[in-house]
This record gives structure tokens, C-alpha cells and sequence, in this order.
């Protein structure tokens, strides 16, 4: 089985359902003002070995305009302390292209400094619903952000603020979505719509997710046990259920494959650069400076050793 077979009538009477609770509670607390998100739940038979993001391309973007973006972005000027400048060059950027959807800029080095504390990245990690990164600096984001992001699945999304069609990018990212499969537990969470889209768009989304994600996921679709659809209020609706454990499913056996990584400026040191990789490790690469004088190696002595004759005379001793 190359994709999970969905009922298109049953998984739109779930969202009908789910659009109905919506009105109903929105109608009750005049308070809300966030547009309720549909979520898809996969819940996988056998727990992959391997952590994996799978991005989706859905037909239709499931961008609002009460969406609050954080896009994390990459410092003009490493050296200087301030990062005002790289606030409003970027802002100055967006207005020119007409982008309105991000909502907040945060560069490196302020996360480096206002973000450091604990209690500052857990009330980050709720402040926003999206978030973005620059594809310069998002590989030394897991460090900084640390398991209020990563480990509640709230990885930020990559983009390229050099691409041609800065638009595009940007339209692309924040419309579409992902799902982040880890090695931690077998239920994970893609977010497929929002309820003021019609029903049929998100029916067209959840077919669509449903079938990336079987084909991306590690076992494929035999491995996927339930899904079900919610809002962030609602109780789940499964749409779909499958026979079967995990005794059933073979997972493919992992290979190591040499991660590439682009060495980035150290602000701390002039003459290295650093390489920050997916699983935390840090690499610091020393460059070579035409001129300058070389290291003298250290003259390493052999260590003294006793006869060990002479060591039971002084245990008689």
C-alpha cells in the first residue's frame, strides 16, 4: 500500500463538525480573536528510530490574516553590539516588497541576549503561532531555542531571504506546512487549515497531507495506525483506522549519511569559524592567517617510571 485510502465523505462530515463547534464556542467567548486551525494527529504503529521533518505542499494556503509570524534572521554586522540596524533593514525590505504577514524580526544576537533565560524562551515559543528562519542561521537555532521549540514541535520554518522572488518565498513558507515525525513517541501533528477556509479546501488538504505523509514516513503507509482531525479546542475525530501493531512493520535500517554543513562567522574568535549541526554538535575550524607566526608544539616528557623492585621495597618499609 503506496498511500492511506481516505474517505473523502467521512473526513468531510469531520470538518463540518469541527467548523460547527467553532461557530459554536466562538459565539460564547466574544474573547477569541484567533482563527481556530485545523490539525491533523498521525499516530504511527512503530516509533521511527530517526527524527524527520516532512514538508507539505497543500492546494490551498492555509495562511490567515490573524496569523502572527517570528521570523528569525541573520546579523548584518557581527561585530557591532546593537541589532536595531538589522531590525529595520529588514523591515525596510519587507515594506518595499509589500510583505505585511511578518509580524515580528528577531536577529541572532538579540536572541543570544534578551532570549537567554529559560522562562524568556518558553514565553517566545507561545507568543507566536508561526515561525520562520533564515536558511543562513537555522542550523544554530536548536542550540539557542532548545526543547520549547524543538521538543514541542514548533520548529522553525526555512527560508531564503536572498531568493529572486522574496514574495514568493515568504507566501510559500507561511501557506503551506510540515510534520515533524521524532523518535520520541508515535502521535505527531500537522497543521492542514483553518475554519473560515471552505470545507472542500480543507477535505483537499487532508487528502493531500495524508498522502505525502505515507510516503514520506518511515514504513510508509502500512506504518500509520490512525488520523484524526481537531481543532486546538476540539476533541479528535478519527477519520481513518487501521489494523495491525507493531509487530507488522519493518523498518529500514538506519544510514549514516555525512550531514553538510556551512561554516558561519564566530563573533567570539577572529580567526575561526564554527559549524553547528543538526544533533548539537559544534565544530570550531581554525583559519590560517597569511603571515602570522606558527603555533610552537609543546614538548610532551615521557612520565617517570619505577622498577618495580624498588616499589616492594617501599611497601616493606
Amino acid at each position: 500500500m503506496n498511500k492511506v485510502e481516505l474517505n473523502d465523505t467521512k473526513v468531510s462530515k469531520a470538518i463540518a463538525a469541527l467548523c460547527h463547534v467553532a461557530e459554536k464556542t466562538e459565539k460564547k467567548d466574544t474573547l477569541l480573536e484567533k482563527v481556530d486551525v485545523v490539525q491533523m494527529q498521525i499516530c504511527l504503529k512503530k516509533i521511527p528510530s530517526n527524527n524527520k521533518t516532512i514538508k507539505l505542499k497543500l492546494p490551498h494556503s492555509i495562511y490567515h490574516p490573524d496569523l502572527d509570524v517570528c521570523l528569525f534572521v541573520k546579523d548584518l554586522d557581527v561585530k557591532d553590539r546593537e541589532y536595531e540596524k538589522t531590525v529595520n533593514h529588514f523591515r525596510d525590505l519587507f515594506r518595499q516588497k509589500g510583505i505585511n504577514c511578518v509580524t515580528a524580526i528577531i536577529p541572532l544576537k538579540s536572541l543570544k541576549t534578551e532570549y537567554k533565560p529559560f522562562e524568556a524562551k518558553k514565553n517566545l515559543s507561545n507568543a507566536y503561532d508561526l515561525y520562520l528562519a533564515d536558511v543562513r542561521v537555522i542550523r544554530l537555532l536548536p542550540k539557542l531555542l532548545g526543547k520549547h521549540f524543538y521538543g514541542r514541535k514548533k520548529n522553525p520554518v526555512q527560508v531564503n531571504l536572498l531568493a529572486k522572488d522574496l514574495v514568493k518565498e515568504i507566501e510559500t513558507a507561511i501557506g503551506s506546512s510540515s510534520c515533524v515525525i521524532t523518535s520520541k513517541g508515535a502521535s505527531s501533528i500537522a497543521t492542514v487549515g483553518h475554519v473560515k477556509m471552505s470545507p472542500g479546501q480543507v477535505t483537499e488538504n487532508v487528502v493531500a497531507a495524508s498522502e505525502q505523509i505515507s510516503q514520506e514516513v518511515a514504513g510508509g503507509a502500512n506504518n500509520i495506525k490512525q488520523l484524526n482531525l481537531k481543532t486546538k479546542t476540539s476533541l479528535s475525530i478519527p477519520i481513518y483506522i487501521a489494523e495491525g501493531g507493531p509487530q507488522d512493520i519493518k523498518l529500514p535500517k538506519n544510514v549514516r549519511v555525512r550531514e553538510k554543513v556551512e561554516a558561519e562567522e564566530l563573533s567570539t574568535m577572529l580567526d575561526a569559524k564554527v559549524k553547528v549541526f543538526s544533533n548539537g554538535r559544534i565544530e570550531v575550524i581554525r583559519e590560517k592567517i597569511p603571515g602570522a607566526p606558527k603555533e610552537k608544539k609543546k614538548k610532551v616528557l615521557p612520565k617517570k617510571t619505577v622498577p618495580k623492585r624498588s616499589r616492594k621495597l617501599k611497601g616493606r618499609k
